[in-house]
């Protein structure tokens, strides 16, 4: 047997191989159960097998080509470089395309049994509410979210509209990860469509230009905190949403003694301190005096600003003062993406001022934690509720801890 042929045949060897593995793929229960992938509603799951279907044809017409270049070298010893290229090309793509798999069947598997799988349909449906208020109005379209379960500390999005790992696929879907300690106090998932939000308006940009006017003073403070303006929007929309609630929780995940001083280097997020005194100064520009006030002093105190490296210890104490004017920016701010208004003429925090909060759970009464209706209408705002509630009164935390889960797997059980 002739060299050429030999080495055609060892490529053979390997294109069967790894096209056999690519088959696999086409069965979507090779990465999620079956219960898994009904659980999604349709405008959410059936995007994302299109794109992953798509993805895998694509995948399988590259590696019969390749199967073809092989065959053609087996006669041909001027092919063969060619078809060892192929090979080496299909071995790539499949990673790609195994690891686009991996991350949505992972996510869609995430909803692991009934209780799971029913707040994970509600978060669906709130994350998209809060999507519809903001791009509705502007005339753009609301990208369908898919949640899911992950670990660590913060919450993340893997934005719609994006290139995934795969050649040639674009993720049809805000895929936002919430982590186990908030899920059923999820205000940070409003942190996540808020990236969308910003993404799809261009609010990033125009944040960004107001806090470094706003600094124009201190170039110190505006190198400091023009670079966070993206986390800094992010922030601002979980605020209108939820109010008080997505502070509290924030501090949550920051309030790490040994990192919520830090600074470091090219972390687009702010001083986790910094983050949380501006979440009370947004509250107290919108609300005026509240259980921020207390909350803030209590954080302060926690964390004296001292124990931060020396440099960053003097840029924290610059900007306290700061605040009240940079609340106003993150809120009064107009954005061109917004039609010239300001974030509260789409998302209007005063729904969720505590006397706005009060009313609503005056009007609903009891069913408020019952009734569908309730949830359908008004659910962001339950979230908001909860969250105030809880963070208002800390010796009855456990009570409403305990009130929003229930809620949460109740309400979408009977939905």
């Amino acid at each position: 047997m002739s060299e050429t042929k030999l080495m055609a045949d060892e490529l053979e060897r390997q294109i069967a191989h790894w096209l056999g593995a690519a088959r696999t793929f086409q069965d979507a229960e090779q990465f999620a159960s079956r219960a898994a992938w009904e659980s999604l509603e349709e405008s959410i799951g059936m995007p994302v097998r299109r794109q992953l279907a798509s993805s895998v044809d694509q995948l399988l017409r590259t590696g019969r080509a390749a199967g073809e270049a092989i065959r053609a070298a087996s006669t041909d010893p001027t092919k063969l470089t060619e078809a060892r290229q192929r090979v080496q090309h299909f071995r790539r793509l499949y990673l790609k395309v195994e690891t686009t798999l991996d991350f949505f069947g992972q996510a869609v598997n995430s909803r692991t049994g009934p209780t799971l799988r029913t707040t994970l349909q509600l978060l669906d449906a709130v994350a998209f509410q809060s999507m519809e208020q903001a791009l509705r109005p502007l005339g753009l379209p609301v990208p369908p979210p898919l949640t899911y379960i992950g670990e660590g500390l913060g919450a993340s999005i893997l934005r719609a509209g994006i290139r995934l790992w795969a050649p040639g696929t674009v993720n049809p879907v805000a895929a936002i990860k919430i982590v186990r300690h908030n899920l059923y106090r999820p205000t940070s998932l409003f942190h996540e469509t808020g990236h969308q939000v910003a993404h799809l308006t261009g609010w990033n940009d125009t944040l960004g230009q107001a806090l470094g006017d706003a600094l124009s003073d201190d170039p110190a403070l505006r190198a400091m905190w023009q670079p966070w303006a993206s986390e800094i929007a992010a922030d601002v929309f979980a605020f209108a949403l939820t109010g008080f609630a997505s502070v509290a929780a924030l501090y949550d995940v920051v309030g790490d003694e040994r990192t919520i001083l830090r600074w470091p280097l090219g972390d687009p997020h702010p001083v986790g301190l910094l983050r949380a005194q501006l979440g009370c100064a947004m509250a107290r520009h919108a609300f005026g005096a509240g259980p921020w006030d207390t909350f803030e002093r209590t954080i302060v105190t926690a964390h004296p600003v001292t124990r931060a490296e020396p440099p960053t210890a003097a840029l924290l104490a610059q900007s306290k003062p700061r605040l009240p004017q940079l609340a106003a920016v993150c809120l009064d701010t107009k954005v061109p993406g917004f039609r010239d208004q300001p974030i509260a003429a789409l998302v209007d925090p005063q729904r969720v001022s505590p006397r706005s909060l009060a009313d609503l759970e005056a009007k609903a009464g009891p069913s408020l934690w019952t009734s569908p209706h309730w949830r359908r209408t008004e659910g962001i705002r339950v979230i908001a509720l909860a969250g105030l509630r809880e963070a208002e009164r800390p010796d009855r935390a456990t009570e409403w801890i305990d009130r929003a889960r229930n809620w949460m797997i109740g309400s979408a059980l009977a939905a």
